[in-house]
Formats: C-alpha cells, sequence, structure tokens
C-alpha cells in the first residue's frame, strides 16, 4: 500500500473517532444536568407533580429501592431524555461525518485502475455515508430514508418516495420529482470492471417508478413516465427513453389508457385510448 493511501486510512480512521467524541460532548453533558437537577426542579413546582409522587411512592414504595425515593423524576424521565440526547448525539455526528468527508477527496466521474490504488479513496469516502445508520438505532426510520441520502449530496425532488431503495453514491444521484422506489432496488454510481473501477452520475426523471430489487448502475439516464421492471438491470450508461417501460433489457412504448365505461356504470376493462370512439373519450373527458 502506497504511503497516500496509509495517511488516508490514518485519516479516516481518527477522524471517525474524533467525530464520536465531540458529537457525545454536549449529550453527556445535558443527561448530567438533567440528572442532577430534574427532580429539584420540578418538586420546587410544587403541585400537582409532588402528589403524583407520594401517590406512586404511597403504592409501590415498599417494593423500590431508597434510589427512587432520591431520584424519583430521573426515573420518570430517563427513556424520553435519553432519547432526545441521542438525538443531539446523532445530529452532530452528522455534522462532524460530513465535516471529516471534506478530507477524503472526491473523484471525478471515470474510470480508475486498481493499480492507483485511488478505489480505496472512493471506499473511504463512502465510509462516512454508510456508517451513519448503524448509529442511528431509534431514529433509524426516520435517518435511513430520503433525509440521509439529501444530507450527503443526492439530489431528490418533491413528492419522491425512496423507502427501502438503496442509494450506493448519494453524490452521484439525481431524481425527479413523484418518484417511486420499491423494496431492495439499488442506484449505484459505481461499477467494478476488472481491475478498474468506473464512476459516473446516475439521472432519474419525473414520475419514475422502480420496481423491487431492481439495479441502476452508473451512468445510467432515465427518462419521465418509466417504469423499471422488477428484478431488472439498468446497465452502465443505458439511456430509457420516456414513457416507456424497461423490462427484460428492452424499453416498451406504455400506451396511453383510458377506462371504458359501460351503460351500468361498471368498469368491464381498461381500454387503449386509440380503442375509443369519439364519444367514449368525450364522455371521459366529460
Amino acid at each position: 500500500m502506497k504511503a497516500k493511501s496509509i495517511a488516508y486510512s490514518i485519516y479516516m480512521i481518527v477522524s471517525i473517532l474524533f467525530s464520536f467524541m465531540v458529537a457525545s460532548l454536549i449529550p453527556i453533558f445535558m443527561w448530567m444536568v438533567f440528572y442532577e437537577n430534574i427532580d429539584r426542579v420540578i418538586d420546587a413546582m410544587g403541585w400537582p407533580f409532588v402528589n403524583f409522587e407520594g401517590f406512586i411512592l404511597d403504592l409501590f414504595g415498599h417494593l423500590l429501592p431508597q434510589f427512587a425515593f432520591d431520584r424519583f423524576w430521573f426515573l420518570i424521565f430517563l427513556v424520553p431524555m435519553t432519547l432526545i440526547c441521542y438525538g443531539f448525539f446523532l445530529g452532530f455526528l452528522i455534522g462532524m461525518f460530513k465535516l471529516s468527508r471534506r478530507g477524503i477527496p472526491f473523484l471525478e466521474d471515470g474510470y480508475y485502475p486498481m493499480e492507483t490504488e485511488k478505489w480505496l479513496l472512493y471506499e473511504y469516502y463512502e465510509v462516512y455515508y454508510i456508517m451513519l445508520p448503524y448509529f442511528a438505532w431509534f431514529f433509524s426510520v426516520f435517518l435511513d430514508t430520503k433525509p440521509r441520502h439529501t444530507l450527503f449530496g443526492a439530489k431528490i425532488g418533491s413528492n419522491t418516495v425512496v423507502g427501502s431503495g438503496r442509494l450506493f453514491n448519494p453524490e452521484r444521484t439525481e431524481i425527479g420529482n413523484d418518484c417511486f422506489f420499491g423494496y431492495d432496488a439499488i442506484v449505484s454510481g459505481h461499477v467494478y470492471e476488472g481491475d478498474r473501477l468506473y464512476l459516473k452520475k446516475v439521472k432519474i426523471g419525473n414520475n419514475v417508478t422502480v420496481g423491487a430489487n431492481a439495479v441502476i448502475l452508473a451512468g445510467a439516464v432515465i427518462g419521465d413516465n418509466v417504469i423499471v421492471g422488477a428484478n431488472s438491470v439498468v446497465p452502465k450508461n443505458r439511456e430509457i427513453p420516456p414513457d416507456t417501460i424497461w423490462v427484460h433489457g428492452k424499453a416498451i412504448p406504455r400506451k396511453s389508457r383510458r377506462i371504458k365505461p359501460t351503460d351500468a356504470g361498471v368498469v368491464k376493462e381498461p381500454a387503449a385510448e386509440e380503442d375509443l370512439t369519439d364519444d367514449e373519450l368525450t364522455e371521459i373527458d366529460d
């Protein structure tokens, strides 16, 4: 391993440890202040807190240790206060991770041979983004979605649901409005090809649906109103035209469809727009 790669490896490890240390300071201080003062502050308020404390201790006092008498309100608010402190920790950790990532060079789009060891820089650059959900714990349901992706560079339009979709390279991902990603759909801005790493931004248009377990690879450009079928693969640098369905490696044109009404007002089946008469089309439009 080259000296430069070793230096960046050390930087990554030290920056992660330093990020944890800094992110922990304020939440730990908050928790200590809470521990020392919460009972005194609430007891000073008097009614109705004192009555509630007395009622609980009268009922269960014989079962509780002395600590419960001394730190009653601390125990009552222990869980919510711990979650609040942990939320502050995650907020500071995100900020520290984003700041630390600036110390790793960003690789522009293109090919990078393995012998240059630049693929290590790519991996190190992504470490901060990948690590965050493992420390989110209770908050992972909020962080491992659109907010996390956008915080680390993804451009995602309004009303787009990434959900359980996975973005491998948020800084190389651009998604339009009103898109939806199925379970474990993957968007990857990188591809390993033998002894080379290929990096290129993925661009997805508006109103695109990506089916479950579909994979979109580096450099793909997907037009508006496209459906990427479940378990499909969009190869690198492939351009999918608008208003198509991508399935089995082919872009199939989407037909505009309208529902054909019946005399009883019950829908029998969808009908292609070109199969309807002018009167039927006028009735639907009205």
